[in-house]
């Protein structure tokens, strides 16, 4: 048991400290891992929906993981990386002329989350979809795909983010 307990601190450590040395080749990887979860979570997701089990599972689309981990890794990650460090920069959550303490900070955190999600979500979609698309080999799917399938999926997007995720997001942007 003391083992254990010991892996988790250690791990956490070890990766706090190649975040305060790699602060941006960890974050961009970390985003390339967790899109690759987060489609292997989507595939599973997607058997169930058709067909009622995920033990029917033929195959996972090995390419699309790999698409989304290279979109995640290099394309994703550092624009989140810069974008947030931007947004800090022009209106940041904790300081400014500020005199409303908590109340600013939120209505702050609420600006960032606000901008992200319905504007920067735009370029976020976009560049996930040519990424995708160009690491699948789909270079000439790349014109239709943008003209029928980004407003949808953009709708999409805010539906979700007004629903729950974009809550999520203002307590870890306020609180974090």
């Amino acid at each position: 048991a003391d083992n254990k307990r010991r892996k988790l601190p250690s791990l956490s450590g070890w990766y706090m400290n190649h975040m305060n040395n790699h602060e941006v080749a960890t974050k961009c990887i970390s985003t390339g891992f967790l899109a690759v979860v987060g489609d292997f979570c989507a595939q599973v997701l997607a058997e169930y929906l058709s067909n009622g089990s995920i033990l029917a599972i033929k195959s996972l689309d090995k390419l699309r993981m790999i698409a989304f981990f290279f979109d995640g890794t290099l394309c994703t990650g550092p624009l989140l990386h810069y974008v947030y460090k931007l947004y800090e920069h022009v209106y940041p959550i904790n300081g400014g002329d500020d005199k409303k303490g908590n109340s600013g900070s939120l209505k702050r955190a609420f600006v960032h989350v606000l901008f992200d999600n319905y504007v920067m979500i735009v370029a976020y979609i976009s560049l996930m979809m040519l990424s995708t698309a160009l690491v699948e080999g789909r270079y000439k799917s790349i014109p239709h795909e943008f003209k029928f399938d980004l407003i949808p999926n953009i709708k999409a997007s805010y539906k979700a983010s007004a629903l729950g995720l974009m809550w999520l997001q203002l307590i870890s942007f306020y609180s974090l």
